[in-house]
């Protein structure tokens, strides 16, 4: 019996961290996925996300999108402050 092509969906959360469109999310959201999607609060455009890097051990990874306007990213305290 041929095999058939199964497509698996998954979602998860991410934030955002650079203006540029980097963000950072759980590995095991992206791991093993043939394309990502990324849809932002407040914006029902969805984007196409590029897989930047992961790392397996800690569970992140960092994806791309390419918007045409400036992010928020969102804002990381000093743990000094």
């Amino acid at each position: 019996m041929p095999q058939q092509n199964q497509k698996r969906e998954q979602s998860g959360t991410g934030f955002i961290v650079d203006k540029n469109g980097y963000i950072v999310t759980n590995n095991h959201v992206v791991d093993g996925v043939d394309r990502i999607r990324v849809k932002l609060h407040g914006d029902e455009t969805e984007y196409r996300a590029k897989l930047i890097g992961t790392d397996r051990e800690t569970d992140v990874a960092v994806i791309k999108i390419d918007v045409k306007r400036p992010l928020v990213p969102v804002t990381i305290p000093n743990s000094g402050s």
